[in-house]
């Protein structure tokens, strides 16, 4: 697949083919609709309505902004969509799968246990902060978006964003700090 500087599938002469936006954002897609429904099959079922609106819209793209502002965008609709009708409210199960790590192979036992526990707190706290802030988060840092990009996503200003970001950074701090003097008692 032909891509563009930024990793972006490119333009062709045709436009974007829906094979390509799926190989490029399609993982991007499916994690964020994770986070916000914390049900594997409910967000798989987001993806495949992100990818039909996106079928449907695409001959509309104008290319105002990136084709992984307007899909992650269509995500996030979707997502605060079915949020706020109230038909997600699941446990997080950490897995894997939801951060993408992979650990180096055959890493010391005590490092991969540590790995694990650390990362399982940290996810644990992010999906307890409120639904504002926990999507700024993973867009900023799991995503790798900058605080525009972010901005543009969620329909915010970017001083919205980094004020989210900060509070939520000072919030996941706090919680981290309190798990680890809890562990030391």
């Amino acid at each position: 697949m032909e891509t563009a500087m930024d990793g972006a599938p490119a333009l062709s002469g045709e436009g974007l083919s829906l094979e390509g936006l799926i190989e490029a954002y399609g993982d991007g897609v499916l994690q964020l609709a994770y986070f916000y429904t914390q049900d594997r099959g409910a967000a798989e079922d987001l993806f495949q309505e992100v990818f039909t609106r996106v079928y449907v819209n695409l001959g509309r793209f104008r290319g105002q902004a990136s084709p992984k502002t307007w899909i992650y965008r269509i995500t996030v609709n979707l997502c605060r969509d079915r949020f706020r009708s109230g038909a997600v409210r699941r446990v997080l199960l950490v897995g894997e799968e939801i951060l993408g790590v992979l650990l180096p192979p055959h890493p010391p036992v005590e490092d991969v246990i540590l790995a694990e526990v650390e990362k399982g707190a940290l996810l644990d706290a992010i999906m307890a902060l409120r639904l504002e802030f926990r999507e700024v988060v993973l867009l900023y840092y799991y995503e790798e978006m900058e605080t525009p990009e972010v901005a543009r996503v969620l329909g915010l200003s970017e001083g919205t964003v980094r004020s989210r970001l900060y509070r939520a950074r000072a919030k996941l701090k706090e919680m981290l700090k309190g798990e680890a003097e809890d562990e030391q008692e």
